[in-house]
């Protein structure tokens, strides 16, 4: 029981904070009441800074939710077979919708990258192109699946390039293998 009267109240409020020059400081002479850490006017425009960020960045994540998965896919699908040998035949397996014949256009390039044949609309394919459209449906105007282009092997060699687009959007591209 000595120790612990020894550790009483008035021990610790005068021996605990005393300096070299053995000035008498406790803990209520330490800590001032007449400091702040942060005038209320910076406080004030920290928390609109912050509130305004976080709104911000909220209203980006949200955004992205409301828009949704996109439109309608753009993208064709071509697939290129040699067949009888004598033409390259490009076979469209998927299609946006509504993309006209007249308005849908074939280029080739040669493997060195030259034009083999410039923008040409499908509807615009004959034999004097070296290419030709053979249509699922001979009533159709806008491109179905199954449609077939045939190109001639004698004038777009091995690794040209072919390239479907609609004047604003490549729709496909790929080579002749």
């Amino acid at each position: 029981m000595v120790l612990i009267y020894s550790f009483s109240t008035s021990n610790i409020n005068h021996d605990t904070f005393k300096t070299g020059s053995q000035e008498d400081r406790t803990m209520k002479s330490i800590i001032r009441k007449d400091e702040t850490a942060v005038s209320p006017v910076i406080a004030t425009i920290l928390m609109v800074a912050i509130t305004v960020v976080l709104a911000a960045v909220l209203y980006v994540m949200v955004s992205g939710l409301i828009t949704g998965p996109g439109g309608t896919p753009v993208a064709m699908g071509v697939s290129v077979t040699t067949g009888d040998g004598t033409n390259w035949i490009m076979t469209i397996s998927s299609t946006p919708s509504s993309k006209p014949y007249t308005t849908t256009s074939l280029s080739i390039f040669k493997p060195d990258g030259s034009n083999n044949l410039s923008a040409t609309t499908l509807a615009s394919l004959t034999s004097a192109t070296g290419c030709s459209l053979s249509k699922v449906s001979s009533s159709a105007t806008s491109i179905q699946v199954g449609d077939r282009i045939l190109c001639k092997t004698t004038w777009y060699r091995t690794d040209s390039q072919y390239q479907f687009s609609d004047g604003s959007t490549i729709l496909a591209t790929g080579k002749f293998r």
